[in-house]
């Protein structure tokens, strides 16, 4: 009676644990990208945490006062046994994005670098603003 007790309860603890790792593969990187936001007199300043993706798996777009960043992680090289089976897989592979509203920005002056996993982007005020005052007749 109480093997087939374990058993029931060590089974039910091995689904649950293919539920997360099931659902752990639908979150791509596990969590979103890791960001401050700061917003000085004349620029924002975005740093996103980026371990392991490419500069180059990396898109960055401004519009309609919104920077999105997007990110692609490549599938991680496995070691493998004699018999082509892979010991252990943790890292995960997929796709990210995320998007900040950041108004009133110079879209020909953004800067963006990477480095030490970290993704740094300038987004200089525009001295000009897009808005107009509507009168009221």
């Amino acid at each position: 009676m109480a093997n087939e007790l374990s058993n029931r309860f060590n089974g039910m603890f091995h689904d649950w644990d293919h539920f997360f790792n099931d659902f752990n593969h639908l979150t791509p990187f596990a969590q979103q990208l890791k960001s401050d936001v700061v917003d000085s007199d004349n620029h924002y300043e975005v740093s996103v945490d980026v371990p392991g993706i490419n500069k180059y798996d990396i898109n960055l777009s401004y519009q309609g006062d919104t920077l999105t960043i997007s990110a692609t992680k490549q599938a991680s090289k496995t070691d493998k046994d004699d018999q082509g089976n892979v010991l252990t897989q943790e890292r995960s592979a997929g796709h990210i994005q995320r998007s900040y509203y950041l108004p009133g920005v110079d879209f020909n002056k953004i800067t963006a670098k990477v480095s030490d996993g970290v993704l740094q982007v300038t987004l200089p005020k525009s001295e000009t603003t897009n808005n107009h005052r509507i009168s009221i007749d």
